[in-house]
C-alpha cells in the first residue's frame, strides 16, 4: 500500500529578552516516500527501504537537520543531515516512527511524525538483461508524427536504442534505409533540409497499464541538442476523449532538450489532453527550480536522479529525488495509462542537431510504479509542533 505522510509544524518565536533578532515563522514538512531519492554519478540498483525528506521553510542551505527515531524510552537521534537549497534533509532509514528538527534563532522547530514501511512496487524494470524484455516493451511505429511536432525526417527503430550494463541506452541515428539521401521538411514556414534519421521510443503499450501511483525513472538525459529525451504516460489505447481529461491524458514526467550554452537547462512537465478537432490544452513548464537538484558544479547529462509523478485521483505531483517543484490539480486522467521513453527529433529542434551529436543517449537507470491500482495513493496528514530549545 502506499502511504505519503506529511505533517507541518509553524510557529512564531519571539526574540529572546534583549536579543534583536527578528521574529521567526519556521514551517516543517516530514514526508515519507518511496525510495525516489536515488541521485548519483553511475548505475546504481533501486532499493526498498524508503526516502523520508524533512523540508524546512523558509530554507537554510547547510542547517543541520536531525532525524529521530521513537524507541521504548523515547526520542533518540539516529541520523543528520543538512539542509539543501530546497530547505530539504533525505534520509533512508530502518522501518520505523521518526520526527525530525532544525534549529532557528535559538529556537528548535520540530516536525510531526512519519512511519517508514518497505516498499514493494507493482512493476519493476532495472534493465539488467542483454536487450529489452520483449514480453513488457514494444517499439512504437507511429511514422513521422506527431500533429503538433511533427518528425519528418524521422522514424522510430530498435536500432536507436541499446541495452548495456544494465542501463536503457536512447538514441537517435542516422537512417541507413536512406543513406546519403537528403529529407526536406518546413518548420513555421521555413524549409530547412536534414539527414535522414531513426528515433527511439519504446513503451508498455500493450503489456502493462496503470492508473494513480507513484511513477518513477532513474535517468541521465543527453547533452546534445536537436533532441529531447522523454520519460511520459499516454492513456491505454492512445485514445483520448475531447473536452474530457478524465478520459485520458498525455503526462509528460520529463522532458530535456539538451544543452542550451547558458547554463540554465532545466526539465519540463507537462499535461496534455485534446478538445474537438485536435485542438491541444497544455499545462505545466518548464522549471527553473528544478536544478536545485544539481550537485554543484554538475550539469543534468553528468548524474542520475530519480524523476517521478504521484498521479492521485485529484492531483499529479511532480518531483525530482523527492523534491516537488510541480503540483497540477486540472486535468487528472482517470483511466489506466501506459509508460514511454523516448529520444525524438522533431522539426522544430533539426536546426540545431549535427551528425557528431548521434552518438549521445539519454539513459534510463530502472523504472518502478508503486500502488498502481490504489484510488487513492497518498494520505496526507498536517498538525502542528513546535518546542523551544
Amino acid at each position: 500500500m502506499l502511504l505519503l505522510s506529511m505533517f507541518s509544524s509553524s510557529a512564531h518565536a519571539s526574540a529572546k529578552p534583549g536579543h534583536k533578532g527578528r521574529q521567526i515563522a519556521v514551517k516543517g514538512t516530514l514526508a515519507s516516500l518511496p525510495p525516489i531519492v536515488q541521485p548519483g554519478a553511475s548505475a546504481a540498483a533501486p532499493q526498498n527501504t524508503g526516502s523520508i525528506l524533512a523540508t524546512f521553510t523558509p530554507a537554510s542551505p547547510g542547517q543541520k537537520v536531525t532525524l529521530e527515531r521513537k524507541t521504548a524510552k523515547g526520542w533518540k537521534p539516529y541520523a543528520t543531515a543538512t539542509e539543501d537549497a530546497w530547505g530539504s534533509a533525505a534520509f533512508a532509514p530502518r522501518r520505523g516512527t521518526y520526527r525530525a528538527y532544525t534549529t532557528s534563532d535559538g529556537r528548535m522547530w520540530v516536525t510531526g511524525t512519519v512511519t517508514t514501511e518497505r516498499w514493494a512496487p507493482e512493476f519493476e524494470d532495472t534493465f539488467s538483461g542483454a536487450g529489452l524484455d520483449p514480453a513488457v516493451w514494444n517499439d512504437q511505429k507511429r511514422e513521422h508524427e506527431s500533429v503538433y511536432a511533427p518528425r519528418t525526417c524521422a522514424r522510430t527503430d530498435p536500432a536507436a536504442r541499446r541495452v548495456q550494463d544494465g542501463v536503457l541506452h536512447l538514441g537517435v541515428a542516422a537512417d541507413p534505409q536512406y543513406a546519403g539521401q537528403t529529407c526536406d521538411y518546413v518548420n513555421k514556414g521555413v524549409p530547412g533540409q536534414s539527414t535522414y534519421m531513426i528515433n527511439s521510443q519504446v513503451a508498455t503499450e500493450y503489456t502493462r497499464s496503470f492508473r494513480h501511483g507513484i511513477v518513477a525513472a532513474r535517468m541521465k538525459p543527453q547533452r546534445a541538442k536537436g533532441m529531447h529525451s522523454g520519460f511520459w504516460l499516454l492513456p491505454q489505447g492512445t485514445e483520448y476523449v475531447d473536452g474530457q481529461p478524465a478520459g485520458g491524458t498525455e503526462i509528460d514526467v520529463m522532458e530535456f532538450f539538451g544543452e542550451n550554452g547558458r547554463g540554465t537547462e532545466t526539465i519540463g512537465s507537462h499535461v496534455h489532453y485534446y478538445e474537438a478537432n485536435w485542438s491541444k490544452v497544455s499545462l505545466g513548464d518548464y522549471f527553473p527550480t528544478a536544478r536545485r537538484a544539481l550537485t554543484s558544479g554538475k550539469d543534468w547529462w553528468d548524474e542520475f536522479h530519480v524523476f517521478s509523478v504521484e498521479w492521485t485521483p485529484r492531483e499529479y505531483i511532480f518531483r525530482v529525488d523527492g523534491r516537488e517543484y510541480y503540483r497540477e490539480s486540472k486535468a487528472v486522467s482517470q483511466v489506466p495509462q501506459y509508460l514511454v521513453f523516448s529520444n525524438l527529433t522533431s522539426d522544430y529542434e533539426l536546426k540545431n542537431l549535427s551528425a557528431d551529436n548521434f552518438g549521445e543517449t539519454a539513459q534510463v537507470d530502472w523504472v518502478r510504479v508503486f500502488d498502481a491500482t490504489s484510488r487513492a495513493s497518498s494520505k496526507v496528514t498536517l498538525g502542528r509542533k513546535v518546542a523551544r530549545s
